[in-house]
């Protein structure tokens, strides 16, 4: 019974990272810093996003989130390879998809980071 409860606490860590990742995916999804509010968008936006990619610091950004986008493809396909799972099956046992959702949260929250 001891060592099952030895698990309980990297599951719960697991679950926070999730549970977080899944929050900044809804702050990130509302738009509500790119729109300003509730603002409807007019004929104008259009101009308003071609200039915005004009400029060198949201190049640098959109550059930066495909490379984390890159980051998380990467790293969901390496780890649903069969020889990764046989491997995490052995070494982690039970606690192979909380190992997995951790390491998936981490790879998403690498951009708070700042590099």
């Amino acid at each position: 019974m001891a060592p099952a409860l030895l698990l309980v606490p990297a599951a719960l860590a697991s679950f926070i990272l999730a549970f977080g990742t899944g929050v900044e995916f809804v702050c990130f999804t509302s738009l509500q810093p790119l729109l300003g509010g509730a603002q409807k968008l007019g004929p104008d936006t259009q101009q308003e996003w071609l200039t915005a990619l004009q400029d060198p610091g949201i190049l640098a950004a959109l550059a930066r989130d495909l490379g984390l986008l890159l980051l998380f493809v990467g790293q969901h396909s390496l780890m649903a390879a069969e020889p990764v799972k046989t491997w995490m099956a052995q070494h982690f046992g039970v606690l192979q998809r909380s190992f997995y959702v951790a390491c998936t949260a981490l790879a998403l929250q690498v951009w708070e980071l700042d590099l």
